[in-house]
């Protein structure tokens, strides 16, 4: 079995951060220490089955198929495959408009 090796990009780890500090303040340390290690660790394990997420649905109609997602509860993590590496790009609530909130970024570069 191939293994890729997995990035975490600067917005995937600003998400994580974000999201401890917005649970830590609502429901504790300890459950926004356990909500971000269980992402860091759905993200890691991309690492030996890249292919079992799907094409970004906010994508598909711009012809953008390369960006993929798995979901974690509500969470989304979004990545792309290059070469031998997962390239983790962002872990987004999917309560929010997600297509909103990938516009603003590529905005804000």
């Amino acid at each position: 079995m191939k293994t890729y090796q997995v990035v975490l990009a600067p917005d995937f780890l600003s998400d994580l951060f974000e999201l401890y500090r917005y649970v830590a303040l609502r429901d504790g340390k300890d459950r926004a220490r356990d909500l971000v290690q269980k992402l860091e660790k759905a993200a890691r394990q991309l690492k030996n089955f890249p292919d079992r997420g799907h094409a970004l649905p906010e994508l598909v109609p711009m012809g953008i198929q390369d960006i993929q997602e798995i979901t974690n509860g509500p969470y989304r993590i979004i990545y792309k495959v290059l070469d031998n590496a997962v390239h983790i790009l962002a872990c987004i609530d999917g309560r929010r408009d997600v297509e909103q909130v990938l516009i603003q970024r590529a905005l804000s570069v």
